[in-house]
């Protein structure tokens, strides 16, 4: 539903709250691909460094390859994003110093360019699917460990 009446200012303070919230709820989604990504990374190749490392199928062990890749590609990824917000977010601090420090009468919504948001899409969701993809062939490979067929 719309509010005609609807002050500048209130509208102005609704939109503040929700990219405030947005961002928070990218933030932990960040923290837990981080979080999952070297997780299971760590415990994967822990399994190779301590005691006798189990003896992969050749197919099996091209997974697991694949797998540490997407999980490394993953983790830099979230790295970059989370310098992009940082830029995108020193961008939109600047707008709004030069805004005030010029005296400049009225509300405006201060982005960051949309270069640095079309950026940020792009690598945030490359990082999510890298997540996804390492995740997906790290099962795989150890279900070829132990025997189970793919589809089962």
């Amino acid at each position: 539903m719309i509010d005609e009446k609807m002050p500048l200012s209130e509208s102005l303070g609704m939109f503040n709250t929700l990219s405030v919230e947005i961002r928070s709820k990218i933030d932990g989604l960040v923290k837990q691909v981080l979080f999952l990504s070297g997780g299971v990374q760590a415990i994967t190749i822990g399994a190779f460094l301590s005691g006798k490392p189990p003896q992969f199928p050749a197919p099996a062990s091209a997974l697991l390859r694949f797998g540490w890749l997407s999980l490394s590609a993953c983790i830099v990824l979230c790295l970059v994003f989370m310098l992009g917000h940082v830029f995108a977010m020193i961008s939109v601090g600047l707008k709004s110093k030069n805004k005030l420090e010029q005296g400049r009468p009225g509300a405006e919504v201060l982005v960051a360019p949309k270069p640095l948001r079309v950026f940020n899409w792009l690598v945030g969701l490359s990082a999510f699917l890298c997540c996804a993809a390492g995740m997906i062939t790290i099962s795989l490979a150890a279900m070829a460990l132990i025997g189970a067929p793919a589809g089962a």
